[in-house]
């Protein structure tokens, strides 16, 4: 009898070290995903609980939660964790972790201004085949699910075909994901124009400040080319540091710049949300006052091309989530886009500094012969390698100077110089085989 007690106990504390050790951990990463997620879906969206819960929250159904209308808060909960997000207007919703709701509410939001006034101008020319490619991107397979919520082309200028699934139209605020990464370029480009940064000289990082610190010597340009050499797990399906930077922590910057070296600078790429939420956190130190680094984006690039319903989302120490976090309607993506397009310049004005728009297209020497990859945008560059059987460019039936933002579950903003065009693409695609949209482009492309 005394050793099927002594069983019993020791089971019991097995598991109870199971659950505090890796079972409560892989919790807090959900609740948290699924309360922010929630959150900004219903808050910023305006969509109901079902219908988030049925798409967004897919990977995270077993998750309890509830929307509270008055607070403007949503709670996610299970098996004893509960996490919090909190909804601000034009801020978005923030992830309450490791600071109070009084402190989040506490912090300055951007000044509101009126974005300037620009609506495309529209061809009502009907090119029934290119309207027949843009339906086919919107229905569903047997086997797979599409999910397409917007496309929005742009060819000289001119909008000349959209389409938006039920419920979204072309002023819902969509999630980027990682084309919010290309913003930060733009951020950066921003400040660079104005004297305030040199990408080629050493980040400005406390931590790296020694210069018998190995990271010492990592530049804002090994950043943004996914070249620093620093540790980070890209990895959705652990407790990663990913997901601890994006679920659970206060201060994302710090998760990733805390890191040390796993490899020479400037030596391996590797795709790091984290180093963009170092940018994030130096961009930050650029402004003496927040009032003035929270009204940043707004003034200096959303209000400039009439991005209006931009929301790029903080974490809990206020700081931009500029690797993931941002949501706009389709058309604004597209006006993103667009300022690439025409190489940083917007009626007439400057927004980014010459030759900015061909450095970041420019691949990373991190990334030769291959070419996938250049400052915060995906290239389209490389050449076909038959003799070991790599496909390094990615979409062959698109023009080699295409670049691209991209996201998570199928986002996209294509930038085609030689066809003086943007394609838009936005949806909910887990599965990334169930829409091709190299193969979407080309035959888009190939109507123009």
């Amino acid at each position: 009898m005394k050793k099927s007690y002594l069983f019993l106990l020791l089971l019991f504390f097995g598991l109870l070290t199971a659950y505090s050790s890796f079972v409560k951990p892989m919790l807090k990463i959900y609740t948290g995903f699924s309360a922010k997620t929630l959150c900004s879906c219903h808050f910023i969206q305006n969509r109901p609980l079902d219908n988030i819960i049925k798409d967004e929250l897919s990977p995270a159904k077993f998750i309890n939660s509830e929307i509270d209308e008055a607070a403007k808060s949503v709670r996610s909960s299970f098996l004893g964790v509960t996490r919090e997000a909190i909804y601000r207007p034009e801020m978005g919703c923030t992830l309450v972790s490791e600071r109070s709701i009084s402190d989040i509410k506490k912090l300055d939001k951007p000044y509101v201004n009126e974005a300037s006034i620009f609506e495309f101008d529209i061809n009502n020319n009907q090119n029934t085949p290119l309207l027949d490619i843009i339906n086919a991107a919107f229905e569903e397979k047997e086997d797979k699910v599409v999910n397409t919520r917007a496309v929005v082309i742009i060819k000289d200028g001119q909008l000349i075909a959209e389409k938006y699934a039920e419920s979204y139209s072309k002023d819902t605020p969509q999630m980027g994901w990682s084309m919010t990464k290309s913003v930060t370029n733009a951020l950066v480009g921003i400040l660079v124009k104005e004297g305030k940064i040199d990408i080629h000289k050493n980040a400005v990082i406390s931590d790296w400040s020694s210069k018998d610190d190995p990271r010492h010597d990592i530049t804002i340009d090994n950043l943004l080319r996914m070249s620093s050499g620093l540790f980070f797990e890209e990895e959705y399906d652990s407790e990663s540091t990913v997901n601890q930077m994006l679920w659970t922590k206060a201060d994302a910057g710090k998760v990733a710049y805390s890191q040390e070296l796993a490899h020479p600078i400037n030596t391996k790429w590797y795709y790091s949300s984290g180093t963009t939420n170092i940018i994030s956190h130096i961009i930050r130190n650029q402004f003496s006052d927040y009032q003035d680094y929270i009204s940043f984006p707004h003034k200096a690039l959303f209000d400039k091309i009439g991005m209006s319903t931009a929301i790029l989302e903080t974490d809990a120490n206020g700081t931009y989530v500029g690797s993931s976090l941002m949501y706009a309607s389709a058309r604004d993506w597209a006006k993103f886009g667009l300022l690439y397009l025409q190489d940083g310049v917007w009626q007439g004005e400057r927004i980014l500094p010459e030759a900015w728009v061909d450095y970041s297209r420019t691949p990373s020497v991190t990334v030769e012969p291959y070419n996938f990859y250049g400052a915060h945008f995906w290239i389209n560059a490389a050449e076909e390698h038959p003799e070991n059987n790599v496909m390094a460019r990615m979409w062959s039936g698109v023009p080699k100077d295409a670049y691209y933002a991209s996201g998570f579950e199928g986002q996209t903003v294509l930038i085609v110089p030689s066809k003086n065009a943007v394609i838009v693409r936005l949806g909910q695609t887990l599965d990334r085989s169930a829409f091709n949209f190299g193969e979407f482009a080309a035959q888009v492309l190939e109507m123009l």
